[in-house]
């Protein structure tokens, strides 16, 4: 897989990924001004600039990553991408989602998936990133998938979502299979709203067991722009 950087960004040198950093000014400076304010418990706000600038990266089809509170825009080649036509849910799985006992909710807990996702990924998602993940919720632009069981959240999944393109960043569960109920939900919910696909960034053997389709950054660009010009209500 290759990692390339974004276009208006400084190349910094090698992350823990194997795939070369990079870091937008503007974004840095916000990132490192959070972790001040934190330290002396000074209320912060994500600066305007900053939201603006993670859009931009967005659309030109990058992801953020943090590195020990240091965040950089990514873009894997090839991509990974769910289709409704070939997304395969595992017959166990199936065979689960149809009597589980779940409460599926949306967007009732956005800030509380987040912060669970990053509970097992403290080094990709920082807190400031967290910050900048409940920008883009309030904003239309991120959204969370959540199960619950007895009153408890459950596991979930969060992501974020520009015209009719769904790009998932992270899921956790507590319960065996909260996620995986999440994630057959929310392309079912994607499909029934005229969302074109589900971007998953890049498969790992989890993810794989559901038959994602890799393109190369330049087809999933097509298909991503395409999608930007449409519309669809989370």
């Amino acid at each position: 897989m290759h990692m390339s950087k974004i276009p208006f960004v400084r190349n910094t040198g090698p992350s823990t990924f194997g795939a070369r950093r990079c870091d937008h000014p503007s974004l840095a400076a916000s990132a490192r001004d959070y972790i001040n304010r934190v330290e002396s418990s000074e209320t912060f706000h994500v600066p305007l600039e900053t939201i603006e600038a993670t859009l931009k990266a967005y659309a030109e089809g990058f992801f953020p990553m943090s590195d020990n509170d240091r965040l950089g825009f990514y873009s894997s080649d090839p991509r990974s991408v769910y289709f409704f036509d070939s997304f395969h849910v595992p017959r166990s799985l199936r065979r689960y989602y149809r009597r589980h006992s779940f409460d599926l909710k949306t967007d009732t807990a956005f800030l509380e998936v987040v912060r669970s996702c990053r509970q097992g990924r403290p080094e990709w998602i920082s807190e400031f990133q967290v910050q900048l993940y409940a920008e883009l919720y309030k904003r239309g632009h991120a959204h969370s998938i959540e199960a619950w069981k007895d009153g408890e959240l459950a596991g979930g999944i969060f992501g974020t979502h520009f015209g009719a393109a769904f790009l998932a960043e992270s899921m956790f569960h507590r319960v065996p299979n909260a996620s995986n109920v999440c994630l057959v939900y929310l392309m079912e919910m994607l499909l029934r709203c005229g969302f074109h696909f589900c971007d998953i960034q890049y498969a790992n053997e989890h993810t794989a067991r559901f038959h994602p389709t890799d393109l190369s950054m330049k087809n999933f660009m097509k298909i991503f722009r395409a999608a930007l010009k449409d519309t669809a209500t989370f």
